[in-house]
């Protein structure tokens, strides 16, 4: 790799950081937002839930603009809006801002690791992609696992607005990319489907409303999902071919992820608010009860990845499921136990959800053909998003309910968390079905494949 590679790899990994850290920076400033503006559990979701939403369509947008105009421009672009929105964070004098300000931090972070991943796989050679796709990947857990403890030391020691102050940080290296970044020309040929992106972002914004603000708004989703799907089906490069979802093991690959991402959002979104109510900790502790999780991930993420190529997929989500399920139960019990405890147990959490999306990503290239991975990743992705918004909403709407009390081992006088816990887990247990159902479909389908093997030799 050349001296030149080097500094534009740096460049881009240091701003990717900062796009990974303002995910679980905020997570542990969660109480204090919800503090000084007074907001339920549901309006204060929305400082995350929108983040992660606007994260993933930002990244499926991105990824095929990069097909036709320049990745130099649109980082540029993506990096300016990311710090507009970080501008108007710190400025803010009320909630509306806040939520304006993680848009753009949402549509801007999002283009990041995105086009760093792109930029790889176009500007250097193969035998050196695998380092530089592990060293983006290494500074998105980096970014995750140091995000809550320094988010909860700027939030103690300077308040709210230095988590939106910091990101100008990731300015530094702005001159190294703009200086080694290749200079490309706009690609004719391909069109952008405008209409389909809009569409497409209408319907799971209103998704997402629909499940935390009003249900109403989920007809709406289903009439923007059916125009998006006449959309894709009438232009001949619309913005996500729908057609590879006709794939059923693919499908509930999506779905598996999908669920693990809701049930992970237990653990980061549920935590803090519940280590602030009932335990009474600062924000700077709860940063601390949470960096243990994200440190163990970076740590034995390589063996995770040896494990996986032992044993196989199903066995890896397999065993994350029924490890997931059992201390999320153990979380629901222990609703204003010690700390210590809950940062053990969150450990298992991470080091499960991650597991889960290695094996289900390495799963879709096993499912699908070498032309379609790129397509089938990219939703893959998308979902990992999507899972984290919606979780974001339908833990903090349920937060809202009185649901009574359901784990009759825990004493605690805020039964609804430990309630939130016990959801998460039936929503890993759906996962498993998914899983089994997944193994069943493709059972069926090897044996089909089969049969006509052997018809077609005994024919010949």
């Amino acid at each position: 790799m050349t001296k030149k590679q080097k500094l534009l790899l740096f460049s881009m990994c240091y701003m990717v950081l900062f796009n990974a850290m303002n995910v679980t920076m905020m997570n542990v400033a969660i109480p204090e937002f919800r503090k000084v503006f007074a907001l339920t559990p549901s309006e204060v979701s929305w400082i995350t839930a929108i983040f992660s939403l606007f994260n993933g369509i930002a990244a499926v947008v991105i990824g095929k603009m990069s097909d036709r105009y320049p990745i130099r421009h649109l980082f540029v672009i993506g990096l300016a809006i990311f710090m507009t929105g970080s501008l108007i964070g710190f400025m803010s004098p009320n909630y509306s801002f806040i939520i304006a300000a993680r848009i753009l931090q949402g549509i801007g972070g999002g283009t990041l690791p995105t086009l760093s991943l792109v930029a790889v796989a176009r500007y250097y050679p193969e035998e050196k992609r695998g380092y530089a796709l592990g060293m983006v990947f290494a500074m998105v857990s980096l970014g995750s696992a140091i995000g809550p403890m320094l988010g909860g030391f700027l939030t103690d020691s300077f308040g709210w607005g230095s988590l939106f102050l910091i990101s100008f940080l990731s300015l530094i290296t702005l001159p190294f990319y703009l200086k080694y970044a290749p200079k490309e020309e706009v690609k004719t040929g391909r069109r952008f489907d405008y209409v389909g992106a809009i569409l497409f972002m209408l319907a799971i914004t209103s998704l997402l409303m629909g499940i935390n603000v009003t249900a109403w708004l989920l007809i709406l989703a289903l009439v923007f999902f059916v125009l998006f799907a006449w959309q894709a089906q009438r232009v001949n490069e619309p913005f996500i071919k729908i057609d590879i979802l006709k794939n059923v093991p693919f499908s509930l690959v999506l779905f598996m992820g999908l669920l693990n991402s809701i049930a992970y959002m237990a653990g980061i979104f549920i935590l803090p608010l519940m280590l602030a109510e009932v335990n009474g900790m600062s924000t700077s502790l709860i940063g601390l009860v949470l960096f243990p999780g994200g440190v163990m991930t970076i740590i034995l993420g390589s063996q995770i990845g040896l494990l996986i190529a032992k044993r196989g997929n199903r066995f890896m989500n397999q065993l994350s499921f029924i490890c997931m399920t059992i201390v999320f139960l153990a979380l629901s019990t222990i609703v204003g136990g010690s700390p210590i405890w809950i940062s053990v147990l969150l450990i298992v959490v991470c080091l499960g959800f991650t597991a889960n999306q290695s094996a289900l990503t390495n799963r879709i290239s096993e499912i699908l053909q070498p032309n379609e991975a790129g397509t089938g990743t990219g939703l893959f992705t998308f979902m990992i998003f999507l899972g984290a918004a919606i979780g974001s909403a339908l833990f903090s709407r349920f937060l809202e309910l009185n649901s009574g009390q359901w784990n009759m081992l825990n004493g605690s006088a805020h039964p609804s968390y430990s309630n939130a816990f016990i959801l998460a887990a039936i929503t890993v247990i759906l996962a498993m079905v998914m899983l089994a159902l997944e193994k069943s479909v493709t059972k069926r389908q090897k044996m089909r494949v089969d049969d006509e093997s052997l018809k077609n030799r005994h024919n010949a």
